[in-house]
């Protein structure tokens, strides 16, 4: 019994890392941003009282895009209720793009 759960949590375990160490990266302030939240906020405003501006077409129910004016300002989107705020390598990265 002991080797199954061995084995199963040697299957889960980066499943569960990848998204945390994800969430642990803070953004370079270099372009744009990836903003996490819950998918009941209004991701626009937060942006937006978070003194950002949406910069994708359209939103995913989780993320959306956006920009902030001065580097290291999109932090202020955690004060404002967003989970997470990764920069463009993190995204790329969530994308499978590694020549970034």
């Amino acid at each position: 019994m002991l080797h199954h759960l061995t084995i199963a949590f040697a299957f889960m375990a980066p499943l569960a890392v990848t998204p945390l160490a994800l969430l642990g990266q803070h953004p370079s302030g270099a372009g744009p941003v990836l903003v996490l939240l819950s998918p009941w906020a209004d991701g626009p405003a937060l942006v937006e009282a978070a003194g950002g501006h949406i910069i994708g077409p359209a939103g995913a129910p989780f993320a959306l895009l956006a920009a902030w004016d001065t580097a290291g300002d999109e932090t202020r989107a955690l004060k404002h209720g967003a989970w997470a705020v990764l920069d463009g390598n993190a995204l790329a990265a969530i994308c499978g793009v590694d020549d970034v």
